[in-house]
């Protein structure tokens, strides 16, 4: 138990960086498939309550896909930032 806290009650170094970056690459390839798709008119982007295709929906999907990675990367570096926290506890306790 002692060896796997030391271990994890470690933050590692630019987490937020290293969360952002794999979260843009995940959506990344999604976020450009469905942007062609709405360009094409197959799939709309909703947007503001309205279905947006063509240039603009290409467009609106292109910038909204880094504040969506943006939003995630927040959650999840709290989610993460919370967790070390009670493993330092932890840490405390039984070490």
């Amino acid at each position: 138990m002692k060896k796997f806290i030391e271990k994890y009650s470690k933050k590692p170094d630019n987490l937020f960086k290293l969360i952002f970056v794999n979260f843009l690459f995940a959506y990344s390839p999604f976020s450009i498939l469905y942007a062609f798709l709405s360009l094409f008119g197959t799939i709309p982007v909703n947007f503001n309550g309205e279905e947006v295709y063509g240039i603009k929906g290409f467009l609106v999907m292109i910038l909204f896909t880094p504040f969506l990675v943006l939003m995630f990367t927040i959650v999840v570096w709290i989610y993460f930032m919370i967790g070390n926290l009670f493993l330092k506890l932890l840490k405390r306790l039984f070490v």
